[in-house]
């Protein structure tokens, strides 16, 4: 039996509960992201869907995955793409590049975060994340129901999420000691969008 959630299973289930959650918005989050890319490399960490890698390579843009999803790896694989399989905690140091991406995973990475972003600093001199702040785990119906099942990776629960006030707030708090510098660019549906530079 898979440790992963259900959306987390197959890229064509994660798409499709995805847009659910997103109400039809979830390819239109990505352009947004797209926009923000530096440079003539990326680095994407916690990738699962190809669309910022399909972005990357419509511009020629050197676009390298990072995940530890099996089926997600193996998805991008088959595109063509090159993917890392790796677990983000414990990899020492990420794929060097003008800009460094994490798309609605930072939750996952809340009780490391600081170390999380030194790695990001050391890959990237860009970083975009894009982070839910609406937390849909706690709204009623089907789409809450899909929420507060879509968070079990590798066997273990998230019940963590982060606001806008906290979410800005623990930036703030980590900017001084890492030596960054963050800017909001849009709140997007329920994702936060923004951008470190050193």
């Amino acid at each position: 039996m898979s440790k992963n959630s259900l959306i987390y299973n197959n890229i064509y289930t994660y798409r499709f509960l995805m847009n659910l959650l997103y109400k039809g918005k979830y390819r239109s989050r990505f352009d947004s992201i797209g926009k923000l890319i530096s440079g003539q490399s990326v680095t994407e960490l916690c990738f699962g869907d190809t669309i910022i890698a399909d972005t990357c390579k419509a511009n020629n843009i050197k676009w390298t995955g990072l995940d530890v999803n099996e089926q997600f790896l193996a998805s991008a694989k088959k595109k063509g793409y090159a993917v890392i399989s790796a677990d983000i905690n414990t990899i020492k140091e990420f794929p060097k590049a003008d800009t460094c991406i994490i798309c609605g995973s930072l939750y996952h990475f809340n009780s490391n975060l600081p170390e999380l972003l030194s790695k990001m600093l050391d890959c990237a001199p860009v970083i975009i994340i894009s982070e839910p702040v609406k937390n849909l785990s706690n709204s009623k119906g089907f789409i809450g129901k899909i929420a507060r099942a879509s968070a079990t990776v590798k066997g273990q629960k998230q019940t963590f999420r982060y606001t806008k006030d906290s979410l800005t707030e623990t930036l703030s708090n980590l900017s001084a000691k890492l030596n960054f510098k963050f800017t909001i660019i849009e709140q997007f549906d329920k994702d936060l969008i923004l951008v470190i530079t050193k």
